[in-house]
């Protein structure tokens, strides 16, 4: 079995030998999958909002107001006169074309995410996970983020990384420490394609259900054993978490995998054939 101090020192081990590229290559992968896909839609909803507002507020300007006969009115039937704007406003909103403008827009920003989560956000995971097992071994060139696009097997990878979300998802739907269970059962998948990214969506997720037999707590409580960590990189506002924490946790999870790879081949999970190494 394996000890969650030794993979954590050989973890850091790992990404001290490369200190730069591994920084370098969390720090792109941050930029790729989290910050542009945030930044493109946030954008977009920002200027949605604002056009929104403006809708509100123009159909709102539209009314004629007649001081004494809503005041009247409200004094009558006990209303507030703030609510019936708001309601009113809401009411003549759905029924013009902002709300079809809503609707699209809405839709355009939907697709910009899950075009930016499947081209950038999974291959660039898959990469970053080929470099940290790479440098396991000997040094690895930045080109390891774009390992499934020079592969030829993008769109098999894709397919199975969004299967692997999907399912998550699904399965938090029903309860939400099912979901989290099976995040832990499926979390070898990303590893397993970056080794071998033509591998099958049923294989992919059969070799990692083995692997992950028996040691999902385990790996929870390591996930915890980085708590400290992240938060002091909270405290610096990010700047520790890129220049440490997140290469640190990197290397520890290649270590992961590396052990149970290893398991699964001696116990016959898995073929060396399906698992060719890096």
């Amino acid at each position: 079995m394996w000890i969650r101090s030794k993979l954590k020192e050989k973890g850091k081990q790992s990404f001290k030998r490369f200190y730069w590229k591994s920084v370098l290559v969390c720090f792109i992968s941050l930029i790729l999958s989290a910050g542009v896909g945030s930044g493109v839609t946030s954008r977009i909803e920002n200027s949605f909002s604002s056009g929104f507002n403006s809708g509100i507020n123009s159909i709102y300007d539209d009314y004629d107001y007649d001081e004494d006969y809503y005041d009247d009115y409200f004094y009558e039937e006990d209303l507030d006169e703030d609510a019936y704007y708001i309601l009113d406003a809401i009411e003549s909103f759905f029924t013009s074309g902002y709300f079809i403008l809503f609707i699209v827009i809405f839709v355009i920003v939907m697709l910009i995410g899950f075009a930016i989560k499947l081209l950038i956000v999974y291959p660039i995971e898959i990469g970053k996970n080929n470099f940290f097992m790479g440098i396991r071994e000997e040094e690895k060139t930045l080109d390891s983020l774009i390992f499934v696009y020079k592969s030829g097997q993008l769109k098999n990878s894709i397919i199975t990384m969004f299967m692997k979300g999907l399912f998550q998802w699904l399965w938090t739907l029903l309860l939400i420490i099912p979901g989290i269970i099976k995040s832990y059962e499926y979390r070898m998948i990303p590893y397993i394609l970056s080794e071998n990214p033509g591998i099958s969506r049923k294989r992919a997720f059969e070799i990692s259900k083995q692997m992950m037999k028996g040691n999902k707590w385990k790996t929870f409580v390591l996930d915890l054993s980085f708590i400290g960590w992240q938060i002091l990189s909270a405290i610096t506002i990010g700047i520790l978490g890129i220049f440490y924490v997140n290469p640190y946790v990197q290397g520890t999870n290649a270590e992961l995998y590396a052990y149970l790879r290893e398991d699964a081949l001696q116990r016959g999970y898995v073929s060396s054939n399906e698992l060719i190494g890096f």
